[in-house]
């Protein structure tokens, strides 16, 4: 399900029927789970939606009760619709913000159309005054089904002990598994530029570029090349911050679909630097692109991917999220083990092959959040 699943026009259905899952029907309950220091909240990504329960191992029982009954059999109505649209139209606004967020919610959109992939968590004013209690019902029936519905767990429990009270406690699915779900491949024009404008001190600069799909090897090529292009001290843009000082924030990202990898590698930067920093980071990556990597760095890069993963891991629910995640794109849950072995296993030749095809500067997205029309190439 996920963001891919949601109908055109539609923006934010997917993220207010998961919601709603979670909406606790009465007293008793939310005292039940209360008096258990039982957590629940969820998230809607690109590919499926994802719900988490947190809860003390000696109440689990209790947990997996009442929550199966919420989850199950969701109050879906129309009051309840009306409050999550308030609520999605206050979180949008905080998304708009944020210049991070709001830059990687435009390059999706731009590379993928506005739809699926490319559609918006919370909505726009229109879909969220379109979605219809008939729509958010559907969507639930659709996709919150038997065949449809995994579960992810991390637990001090034996694995016999968590299976039966799953298979108990979530037993009323409905049967079948979810409608296909398109994965459409990302594609840009090729004059494509994406301005935010927006009153700031400050000016996000971004190049987002498409990775192909996300196999083990893939995978572990994009890994490794988001923590060499922005992940911290050492990293390509690093010396854009601490050298030159242009900027006061660097960073690179990217957002895995079962299709494909969308990079992003950004800077932050004062409004008077914004053209100069926009030079400096296309430099960066150009020389990135025509030179690759040695061995040395490669290494480095290798062992910092690994370390940075492991940090990802450490809280259960993040360890959870990324065994579901992994199984979604096909992965495999089991690559969570394996992430360390993927990435010893690419060697310098192929990853220098895969950084000249996928940071062609003639596929870069270029990103510019802030006032004017700064940051951008010559021409856009």
């Amino acid at each position: 399900g996920g963001r891919a699943a949601v109908p055109e026009g539609l923006d934010g259905l997917a993220t207010i029927a998961t919601r709603l899952t979670l909406e606790i029907p009465d007293q008793d309950k939310a005292q039940d789970l209360m008096a258990q220091a039982t957590r629940m909240s969820y998230a809607c990504e690109e590919d499926c939606s994802i719900v988490f329960i947190e809860c003390l191992s000696e109440n689990l029982e209790a947990a997996l009760r009442v929550a199966g009954k919420i989850i199950q059999d969701p109050l879906i109505s129309g009051l309840r619709i009306g409050r999550s649209k308030e609520l999605m139209e206050l979180l949008a606004k905080a998304q708009e913000d944020d210049a991070v967020v709001s830059a990687s919610a435009a390059a999706l959109r731009s590379f993928f159309g506005g739809r699926g992939y490319g559609s918006s968590d919370y909505g726009s004013a229109a879909s969220r005054k379109a979605i219809g209690r008939k729509d958010v019902v559907g969507f639930y029936r659709d996709h919150f089904t038997a065949g449809g519905v995994f579960f992810a767990v991390v637990s001090d429990l034996d694995q016999p002990v968590v299976r039966d009270l799953l298979e108990k406690n979530f037993s009323r699915f409905p049967d079948g598994g979810p409608p296909e779900v398109p994965s459409p491949l990302p594609s840009i024009a090729e004059d494509a530029g994406v301005r935010l404008t927006k009153e700031t001190k400050q000016t996000y600069v971004g190049r987002a570029y498409a990775l192909p799909a996300p196999t083990a090897e893939g995978h572990a090529k994009g890994s490794l090349l988001e923590v060499l292009v922005g992940k911290g001290p050492g990293s390509r843009l690093w010396g854009l911050r601490m050298d030159e000082r242009l900027a006061y924030n660097v960073g690179s990202h990217v957002t895995w679909t079962r299709s494909a990898g969308i990079l992003e590698a950004y800077l932050e930067t004062e409004n008077a630097k914004a053209d100069r920093a926009a030079q400096s980071l296309d430099r960066a990556l150009e020389t990135l692109w025509k030179d690759g990597v040695s061995e040395a760095e490669l290494a480095a890069t290798k062992a910092m991917t690994e370390a940075e993963f492991l940090r990802s891991i450490e809280t259960k629910p993040e360890r959870a999220r990324r065994l579901g995640r992994f199984e979604v794109l096909g992965l495999g849950f089991e690559q969570v083990v394996g992430f360390a072995a993927s990435i010893e296993a690419v060697d310098r030749e192929a990853f220098n092959a895969y950084i000249k095809t996928v940071l062609d500067p003639g596929k870069a997205l270029p990103v510019t959040v802030g006032p004017g029309a700064t940051g951008l190439p010559k021409g856009d």
